[in-house]
């Protein structure tokens, strides 16, 4: 894993992995606790709505009303193995050229960190 797992502050709660979700300029972008940035996929506009599909895994969607409404569907519908695999196979594209997130919709997720021994569901 490329980072270690964020502890809950409730006792007895299982690890989450603390994620920021952004769209800007068409794509889908998220970094990590680390602040590495990596671009997941296209986000763009159709008569029904926002659609979107991420890169690694083709995951789409549809008739979104807004960019925050795709990012909490993204942050609902991605797990944590699937997207730590992504900051091991993508290349970090924070300070690009034209990549500019101050003014980037923007959504913190927190998602659950599977242990040794669980059953792990993977996104597909």
């Amino acid at each position: 894993m490329a980072n270690p797992p964020v502890a809950d502050v409730s006792e007895g709660a299982p690890p989450r992995q603390l994620f920021t979700l952004y769209t800007v300029g068409g794509r889908i972008y998220c970094s990590n606790v680390d602040q590495k940035l990596v671009d997941l996929g296209a986000l763009a506009s159709r008569e029904d709505g926002l659609c979107y599909v991420l890169d690694g895994n083709q995951l789409t969607g549809y008739g979104l009303p807004s960019q925050e409404a795709a990012l909490r569907e993204i942050a609902e519908r991605i797990d944590f193995l699937w997207l730590d695999g992504q900051f091991t196979a993508l290349a970090d594209v924070r300070g690009q050229d034209g990549l500019n997130l101050e003014r980037a919709t923007r959504l913190d997720v927190a998602l659950h960190v599977p242990q040794p021994g669980e059953p792990v569901h993977f996104t597909g």
